[in-house]
């Protein structure tokens, strides 16, 4: 239903310039993203899952360009926007009280010069949500208490430098979370993080969307996190959905051999760490011309109709969509007419990629 949604990817296709030639690196793509609910966009380094990210709220680099599709998003009220027509100004007023971003490297996202109180101040000014400074230093403290920074009032004056990886990304999460957003993105939140405050910061983006009744769009490359905290995933390779599912259905049940290649790449208790398993081959440097999967060079289930048309879409299940050749013998194709995307308080259904 219309009013599960909040955000609508319809089609997306950015491209990079290259000479005189737009080359698209984000292919036709679709996703939902529900109310109250956390979406997975996993796939290797270079996939093309944080220029989708950075698509949304316009900080794409200066070669870039969105060449098609829509981003709707849609208020409570029922009210529709498309962000990709939205101007510079229009969606920055957006960005901290509608979106908000987390960046996988925090320090170099904080301000070096600034004390971390007077950086999270300041997007309260921007946004105009408090003009009191007495009552905007509470709400930073606050803030900061909420992320589990200890002795928050003595970290307000703390410069970037005298934090943690850890803490430092808890006060990107502080800082994204001050204007209570209706949906988070967080890119690679994990990223240069030991494993036990990887745990913690995923732990507390869950909570964070459970307190303020947020969602999430989680970017990643890493299985771990999606198990541990999307309810939806989105597999994609070389800028193309691959396959999408409620994320226990994809784990237990993975259609598509680049999904089944990064679970079979997770290391499990007793490898031997000699032997991990990969993907084979690489990612194609051009593939712009060839016509077929572009997974197929790399895929050991490959059959001669691969390498020369790309898979359609197929619906599996009602939550699971895999686009493969060899799902489509009992399967049905999703077509451009099938986009009634429903999210359910008790499921999640994602977008349909053409």
């Amino acid at each position: 239903m219309s009013e599960d949604k909040l955000l609508e990817i319809n089609n997306l296709t950015v491209s990079i310039k290259e000479g005189k030639e737009m080359l698209p690196v984000v292919r036709g793509i679709n996703i939902t993203v529900p109310r109250n609910k956390i979406i997975g966009i996993v796939g290797e380094s270079g996939c093309g899952k944080s220029i989708t990210a950075k698509s949304i709220n316009h900080i794409l680099p200066p070669a870039a360009k969105i060449t098609a599709g829509s981003m709707i998003w849609h208020e409570a009220s029922g009210q529709q926007t498309d962000l990709v027509t939205l101007k510079e100004k229009e969606i920055r007023k957006r960005c901290g009280k509608d979106l908000a971003m987390i960046f996988q490297e925090p320090m170099s996202s904080l301000n070096p010069m600034m004390t971390i109180g007077s950086q999270i101040k300041e997007l309260l000014k921007i946004h105009k949500l408090e003009n009191n400074p007495q009552k905007a230093k509470a709400r930073v403290i606050e803030m900061l208490d909420a992320v589990g920074i200890p002795e928050p009032a003595l970290r307000y004056k703390a410069y970037p430098h005298e934090l943690s990886g850890g803490m430092r990304q808890r006060v990107m999460i502080a800082m994204a979370m001050i204007g209570q957003p209706k949906l988070l993105i967080a890119d690679e939140p994990t990223t240069a993080l030991d494993v036990t405050t990887q745990a913690q910061i995923l732990k507390l983006i869950r909570k964070m969307c459970e307190s303020y009744s947020m969602s999430a769009l989680m970017i990643t490359h890493n299985m771990g996190v999606v198990s541990s905290t999307c309810d939806y995933v989105y597999v994609m390779y070389l800028g193309t959905i691959m396959e999408e599912a409620l994320t226990q259905e994809l784990f237990n049940n993975p259609l598509h051999p680049y999904t089944r290649g990064l679970l079979s790449s997770i290391p499990k208790l007793g490898d031997n760490p000699e032997f991990l398993k990969t993907i084979p081959g690489n990612i194609p440097v051009d593939s712009k011309k060839f016509k077929g999967c572009k997974f197929c060079m790399r895929c050991s289930d490959d059959i001669k109709k691969c390498f020369f048309e790309e898979a359609p879409l197929y619906k599996v299940s009602e939550n699971h969509y895999v686009r493969c050749h060899l799902a489509g013998s009992d399967n049905k194709i999703v077509n451009s007419e099938d986009t009634s995307n429903k999210a359910g308080s008790e499921t999640v259904k994602g977008g349909k990629n053409k």
